[in-house]
């Protein structure tokens, strides 16, 4: 075990320019086989998530929980819980054949965060175009993404402005942060919530991420970016990750660069691990942490 752990402390304390590359590497490879296990899914919504496995609604589910993770843990599964048992996807399955008057009468009142009822009535009817004229959100999302390309920024960039274009067209109007909901590469962003939901689809069921876009050869792994917050951007420029000063999609595009240096294939593979170690060691984990 290197000096990392020594104590939570120490990690701070470090001067991470005093290592060279390789012992950069086995701190992350330690954090790594510490902290990459499905135990740590209870401070999660992914613990929700999961338990659509298999359901026709798992993608949309993924969707609202990756869209409503910021703030603290505690809250974001509360108010998937919410939304979905508002919604009775529990009791009856499939999302998209609910009508907007239907989706309105039993969101009312629903809040999360700077989120209203309106907002997500709004997101769940762009879903339901999504499938409505590709079959899936997924189909959606390949229908601008380039397997040639290096990274998954032409599907998300295309998903987005088609979503902000079919927002714009809708009768129903969100509320006045729905905006929040669709930050794009285009404006420089980070679209820490949007590369969350991606890695989640994308990477193989590992018993952490879901694998359900997996079983297709046009999107990789190591196509993903790293879903950078402000916690995680912290962190990785205290492991010397990144030199930028704001986390920003550069950032996100340096960190999952030297992270390539550990896997090529997979370097979004690091992601919780890191974060549950920012939570849990870093943070500390008192009743809940501030997730993501």
């Amino acid at each position: 075990m290197s000096r990392l752990f020594e104590g939570v402390h120490s990690f701070y304390s470090v001067d991470m320019g005093s290592l060279n590359r390789e012992e950069q590497k086995k701190v992350i490879l330690e954090l790594y086989a510490r902290f990459h296990h499905a135990s740590y899914l209870e401070w999660d919504p992914l613990s929700v998530i999961r338990e659509f496995r298999g359901k026709p609604d798992q993608e949309y589910v993924a969707l609202v929980s990756a869209l409503f993770a910021f703030g603290g843990v505690k809250q974001i599964i509360a108010s998937v819980r919410n939304a979905i048992g508002r919604i009775g996807l529990v009791e009856r399955p499939g999302i998209i054949g609910r009508e907007t008057e239907s989706l309105t009468d039993c969101l009312s009142g629903f809040r999360h965060r700077i989120y209203v009822d309106q907002d997500l009535v709004h997101l769940t009817l762009l879903y339901q175009e999504s499938c409505q004229r590709y079959g899936s959100l997924k189909e959606h999302f390949l229908i601008h993404h380039d397997p040639a390309d290096p990274t998954i920024e032409s599907g998300l960039t295309g998903l987005i402005r088609d979503y902000r274009q079919w927002s714009a067209a809708q009768v129903h109007r969100p509320g006045a942060h729905f905006g929040h909901m669709l930050n794009s590469p285009e404006g420089g962003s980070t679209c820490k919530r949007w590369l969350m939901f991606l890695k989640w689809m994308v990477r193989p069921d590992d018993g952490i991420d879901l694998g359900l876009w997996s079983d297709t050869p046009l999107l990789r792994t190591d196509q993903l970016l790293i879903p950078l917050d402000t916690h995680l951007f912290k962190i990785s420029r205290k492991l010397g990750l990144t030199r930028k000063k704001t986390a920003n999609w550069v950032a996100a595009l340096e960190v999952t660069r030297k992270l390539k240096a550990l896997d090529p294939e997979d370097p979004t593979r690091f992601d919780f691990a890191l974060c549950r170690f920012g939570m849990l060691e870093y943070r500390g984990l008192t009743g809940y942490a501030q997730t993501r």
